[in-house]
Formats: structure tokens, sequence, C-alpha cells
């Protein structure tokens, strides 16, 4: 099994929905929306969504963004995309997938000491291996070279930029749905 964390971020005007992540494999509800994954937002209310979840290695799968109805789990809106398309292989990775915009994947290679996903938000912690980092003399965990930092901070930033594109987007959906297209979703029922 490897992990794939997917992140978005997107503003919810209504109380009681949630972004999900549904898509053609078992371990994304095989399109069956009452067993779509839902996403955590957090911080709360902060519009920054995130889920992870197992997957057998080297599997290539359909899937989109989804929100839905967090009391009952039905579907108020589907992304206006033809769906995803992605194939993990042996390592985990994450992935930032935009509303109705191409996703960015990156892999984490495995460390054989072990490694694990945390955010400082809520303390979910999702471990993708055995054991936890060591610990170098001054305290610090050992995580891998200043390069793989200088990534993340292009992700982030990445990431940040993305944030404002979906806010404006968000702003115009509400203020009389410029954006939406009639199309439907086009996943196999």
């Amino acid at each position: 099994m490897v992990g794939l964390q997917v992140d978005c971020d997107y503003s919810l005007s209504q109380k009681g929905l949630a972004l999900a992540i549904i898509g053609s494999i078992a371990e994304l509800g095989k399109w069956d929306i009452r067993n779509a994954k839902l996403a955590d937002e957090s911080p709360e209310n902060s519009g920054k969504w995130i889920v992870t979840v197992n997957l057998p290695a080297n599997v290539k799968f359909e899937w989109k963004w989804v929100v839905v109805w967090r009391e009952n789990h039905t579907a108020f809106r589907w992304e206006e995309r033809a769906n995803r398309v992605t194939e993990v292989g042996k390592e985990s990775c994450k992935c930032h997938a935009p509303w109705n915009e191409d996703a960015t994947y990156k892999t984490l290679p495995q460390v054989s000491d072990g490694v694990m996903w945390t955010s400082e938000d809520d303390g979910h912690v999702e471990k993708l291996a055995d054991d936890p980092v060591p610990d170098d003399p001054q305290g610090y965990p050992i995580v891998g070279s200043i390069s793989s930092y200088i990534r993340d901070i292009g992700f982030l930033i990445s990431w940040s930029v993305q944030s404002i594109k979906n806010g404006v987007v968000a702003i115009f959906q509400r203020i009389g749905g410029v954006f939406r297209g009639g199309r439907a979703h086009d996943h196999d029922d």
C-alpha cells in the first residue's frame, strides 16, 4: 500500500457541506457517493481541505472532487471537468488538485526508518511507514537535505497562488454562477 494525500483550496458558502474525493477504485468509493472519502478542513472555515487515502501500489484510477452534504452524504456539486486520471507507483505522494484544474504531484520517497505526515493545525497524523524518523543530536528530525525544503517552499508558494485564484473564482460563482458550466459529471455510474 502507498499513501496519497490530496489537498484543495475551496470555500463553501453553506454550513453542513464538505469536500470529498470519489473515484473508480474501491478505496475511493467506486463512484458511490455514500463511500466518497471526506476531506478535513484545517483550520476550520479556512477553505483548506486535505484527505489522505491508502491505495494499492501501481494502480491507475479516475477520480473527482465532489461537494457533499455531511448529514446524508449526498452530492451537492461535482467538479465540472473530465475525470482526473492518476497513476500511483510504489511510493507515496502528495497531490495539489485545485477545483476544476489540473493537479500537481510530488512523490514522497520511502524512508527506511519511516516518515509521518502531520498537520500542525489539527494534529492529524497519517503514518506511512513502520517507525518514526530518528532525531539528530540537536533534537531535530532527520528528514532530508535542504533541497527537499526548497521544493516544499515552492509547492507552498504554488498552493498559495492557487488559493488566491480559487478565492476569486468562488466570489464570481457566488454572484451569479459566471463560471458554472452546464456540463454534468462524466463518470460511469
